[in-house]
């Protein structure tokens, strides 16, 4: 059915989360009056958002795979240190949904001196080299997904699909965007419209997922969403939304939506290991059928998400902040 790739389209969901990440970035970090990062203290933070529940996550898929991949020095090593993304052929081992963390760290890295280019060169020229950056991966993917050599799940593949530098762009665009945001750049957009663009937004991202194939054909040559292709179109609906917050904020700030958005890195990080638990535990066991034990699953794995946050990322998250005097204040969300 055409709605199909729709709800198959995690990988694309992965691809805003970049996006976003970037934009959040900039509206948590960047000050005009204060053009130098503690890099120390922000790397600190970034590590003890992001890593205890990594680990959690990482060494459960180590003990179920000790057989396999978690006999490997290399993967284990290569995860262990957040790398697996950059090498063709691990970056989906043990913990799968690591592999966009890797990515991550690469992001977490070179903001402080994304941020402190914006101050020294200007907004404009960080934009430029974005934009030129962002064109060259589009076209770099789709000349080597289109290749002879290409094929499904193989080296190449993971190359375009999971190496940091193929993403790094799109963070970038979130990034520019953001800063552009704080500096006022966009408040002409706060209109009475803006629900019914961002309804019209959202319905373009939806046909785009759901007529790919026949965009394909059309063209005559593959395509790929993940690599931040249609990352534009996720960014407008950013702007409108943070332009004119007012109708979507207190919907947004209730408080069990706000603990269900502080909990989901630990329901995205921990859901390979948690599902492997739930079908040992219980999949084999109960007789139920496919849809409602994916409803029990989502629900188990909801409240575990929660659990983690609430006594373990956020105790260990303050213990390692502590030892930089850093409040956590921007961290804790981020």
């Amino acid at each position: 059915m055409w709605w199909h790739p729709v709800v198959t389209a995690g990988p694309i969901a992965v691809s805003f989360f970049f996006v976003l990440s970037g934009f959040i970035m900039a509206v948590a970090y960047y000050q005009p009056e204060r053009p130098n990062l503690n890099k120390g203290k922000y790397w600190l933070a970034r590590f003890a958002r992001i890593y205890p529940v990594y680990l959690l996550a990482l060494v459960l898929m180590i003990l179920a795979n000790l057989k396999t991949d978690g006999r490997d020095p290399t993967a284990v090593g290569l995860s262990l240190t957040m790398l697996q993304a950059w090498l063709p052929g691990y970056a989906m081992v043990l913990n799968s949904p690591g592999w966009s963390l890797s990515v991550e760290a690469l992001f977490y890295l070179s903001f402080p001196f994304l941020l402190s280019f914006v101050h020294t060169k200007s907004l404009r020229k960080l934009a430029l080299i974005t934009l030129v950056l962002w064109f060259s991966t589009q076209f770099f993917q789709i000349i080597l997904h289109n290749s002879a050599s290409y094929e499904a799940k193989g080296l190449l593949h993971q190359f375009i699909y999971y190496h940091p530098l193929m993403h790094m762009s799109t963070f970038m665009l979130g990034l520019v965007v953001g800063i552009a945001f704080c500096k006022g750049q966009f408040n002409q957009f706060n209109q009475p419209w803006n629900g019914l663009a961002i309804l019209g937004l959202t319905v373009l991202v939806i046909l785009l997922l759901a007529y790919e194939a026949s965009f394909e054909k059309t063209l005559g040559f593959l395509i790929d969403y993940n690599n931040g292709l249609i990352a534009p179109v996720f960014l407008a609906i950013l702007v409108l939304l943070a332009v004119n917050n007012s109708w979507t904020k207190h919907f947004m700030s209730l408080p069990f939506l706000v603990l269900l958005g502080e909990a989901s890195y630990s329901l995205y990080i921990l859901q390979r290991p948690t599902y492997g638990i739930y079908d040992r535990v219980l999949g084999h066991w109960l007789p139920l059928d496919a849809n409602l034990h994916y409803y029990l699953f989502a629900i188990l794995l909801t409240v575990a998400s929660i659990l983690s946050f609430k006594y373990m990322e956020t105790p260990l998250r303050r213990l390692i902040n502590s030892f930089y005097g850093s409040s956590g204040k921007a961290s804790s969300s981020l």
